[in-house]
């Protein structure tokens, strides 16, 4: 084999490590988008998750807040809770 040839075939095999490196290199950073996606999408998720949960909470103490209310309250203010109540329960 001439010189030539040799010098050749070395650039060759070393352009197709090059390559094999380039892909390796492409597929990690897609992994490593498609991970970075996915957190998002669990941070967006925890935090409509979160949402609901206060919204459940202010439901809660605005229900203790009725309840006590009707516990301390006569019967003539009955109507006016069972109005209260129609909207809480909405």
């Amino acid at each position: 084999m001439s010189l030539i040839d040799l010098l050749k075939d070395k650039v060759e095999k070393q352009m197709a490590a090059y390559d094999e490196q380039l892909e390796a290199a492409q597929a990690k950073a897609k992994a490593k988008k498609a991970q970075a996606e996915a957190d998002v999408a669990g941070a967006d998720l925890e935090e409509q998750f979160l949402s609901q949960v206060n919204e459940i909470k202010d439901k809660m103490a605005e229900g203790q807040a009725y309840l006590k209310e009707l516990a301390d309250a006569g019967e003539d203010k009955a109507e006016e809770f069972k109005a209260k109540a129609a909207s809480f329960f909405e």
